[in-house]
């Protein structure tokens, strides 16, 4: 489906949608000095709840309401491709998102990052410690911190998943293994280095890509509760 945008204003610049490793957002539109402009043109490569995904250009997608946009024929959209192009922000848009930046400053909001769950964290990582150490009665090694830290995070994703019904996008992933990696290296200070910490992140990007990711959480699990309970 081609579609032409009629309200720029109807744009969504601070989602964390994403295609092919490509963010939807002004963050990504800022590294092609881009933002979206009524006139231009382009395909319609995704729906989400809330927007339909509109790619402009290789490495440029726009996230827009239905009432942003307008169907137009493919020779319209190959002859509207003049529109596309990369000059920033206009006046007002710069006003606009200036205004929003301060307030979102202000109110300590940061639409790049989740929310700080560390407290929800520890109580969860203190109990899986506990029978990870059958009630700190046996000892753990830097391998056993690294893939508890591992599991758990890769938990929090899945979780992260099913509740926004949709895939989990990098910069949450990132975000979920730095804060659970925080709450392990206050509770094991020395003994969970920031090597620990980069291995984790590296372990949970590539394994999220894992369609048996959820198996291999639950299998964890269950080895830890049998060991647990035969202790």
């Amino acid at each position: 489906m081609y579609v032409k945008i009629i309200d720029r204003g109807e744009c969504f610049s601070t989602t964390p949608e994403f295609i092919d490793g490509v963010y939807a957002n002004k963050t990504e539109w800022e590294k092609h000095n881009f933002y979206p402009q009524n006139g231009m043109v382009g395909e319609i490569v995704k729906r989400t709840p809330s927007a339909y995904i509109v790619k402009i250009m290789n490495g440029i997608y726009v996230p827009m309401t239905r009432q942003g946009i307008e169907e137009i024929e493919y020779d319209d959209f190959v002859a509207g491709q003049c529109n596309n192009v990369c000059t920033g922000m206009d006046e007002k848009q710069k006003r606009i998102n200036s205004q929003v930046d301060t307030i979102n400053s202000m109110s300590g909001y940061n639409w790049q990052h989740l929310p700080d769950l560390r407290e929800y964290f520890r109580s969860d990582i203190i109990s899986n410690i506990e029978k990870l150490t059958c009630d700190y009665k046996r000892n753990i090694f830097l391998p056993d911190l690294e893939k508890s830290a591992l599991m758990y995070s890769l938990d929090m994703c899945i979780e992260y998943q099913n509740k926004t019904g949709r895939k989990i996008h990098p910069m949450a992933i990132e975000d979920i293994v730095n804060q659970v990696c925080d709450v392990y290296q206050d509770f094991f200070s020395h003994q969970f280095p920031n090597s620990s910490r980069e291995t984790c992140l590296q372990e949970a990007k590539e394994m999220m890509n894992n369609e048996n990711v959820n198996n291999i959480i639950q299998r964890y699990y269950q080895e830890v509760n049998n060991r647990y309970n035969w202790y």
